[in-house]
């Protein structure tokens, strides 16, 4: 089972992502659409936040979420925005559709969330025509794993003022695995207010080099076409291991027929 975002961590997902990001992934997105005309899915499209100006864009994707309140989220917005949009709930490691998509959109580190990143790997090479396009985003927690973010101690992680003039916070704790590349989070979210809310929730994500990444996505069926890191398309590196980034990297993949085990 992946893992949904539920309570105040959907609600403020949006808020704090928006805070940080000009829109700059919706156009990446857009452009990789181009390439691969014909239906599309986003995979953990949550409220719509990416999805939703791609359709307004007049392009045909659709969205794939697991966690009800996100779809709850999604729904309100669809109707704030005025379009009609359509996304499934289920999880991303096994929803079927009995049908096949021109291209999938795997953005916000939705991979990394995975049980078996692997295996949904395999399975999103099912849900792809022959030679459809992969739109991936991953990073590696550079800021965890070099110590600028101190291991088992709280630390605010995100902040961020609502319409009505609420203050959004996300505190987060984290446990490294080093030997497993495998990253722990908690969460503490709270909104400000006369009766203050809070929640909390725990995240564990993997993390692949960049060579181990380009071995699993070629045994899952997938060539890559072209990689950028921290969405600047410009900034295509032969080893992104060996410069300094925030960590963030595109893939445009293509789906190749798999090889009949032997």
């Amino acid at each position: 089972m992946s893992q949904p975002y539920l309570s105040l961590e959907a609600e403020l997902h949006d808020v704090f992502w928006e805070a940080e990001d000009d829109g700059s992934e919706v156009r990446l997105m857009a452009e990789f659409l181009r390439k691969y005309p014909g239906p599309a899915l986003e995979i953990g499209a949550g409220s719509g936040r990416l999805m939703f100006p791609l359709v307004q864009m007049g392009l045909e994707v659709e969205g794939l979420e697991l966690s009800r309140d996100m779809l709850e989220l999604g729904s309100q917005r669809a109707e704030s925005m005025g379009i009609r949009a359509r996304v499934h709930q289920g999880d991303m490691s096994s929803w079927n559709p009995g049908r096949k998509f021109a291209a999938l959109l795997a953005s916000a580190f939705i991979l990394q969330l995975a049980a078996d990143p692997e295996a949904t790997l395999l399975h999103w090479h099912a849900l792809l025509e022959n030679h459809g396009g992969l739109y991936l985003t991953v990073f590696m927690p550079y800021a965890e794993l070099l110590g600028d973010l101190p291991e088992n101690e709280w630390y605010q992680d995100h902040r961020a003022t609502l319409p009505d003039g609420r203050v959004g916070l996300l505190e987060t704790r984290h446990q490294l695995d080093r030997e497993k590349q495998i990253l722990h989070r908690e969460h503490r979210y709270s909104v400000s207010g006369n009766e203050p809310l809070t929640h909390q929730s725990e995240q564990t994500l993997q993390w692949f080099e960049h060579a181990q990444l380009l071995a699993l996505l070629s045994r899952c069926g997938f060539r890559c076409e072209r990689f950028f890191v921290d969405f600047e398309p410009k900034r295509m590196v032969t080893d992104p291991d060996r410069i300094d980034f925030d960590g963030i990297l595109t893939y445009h993949l293509s789906r190749l027929p798999m090889k009949p085990s032997i």
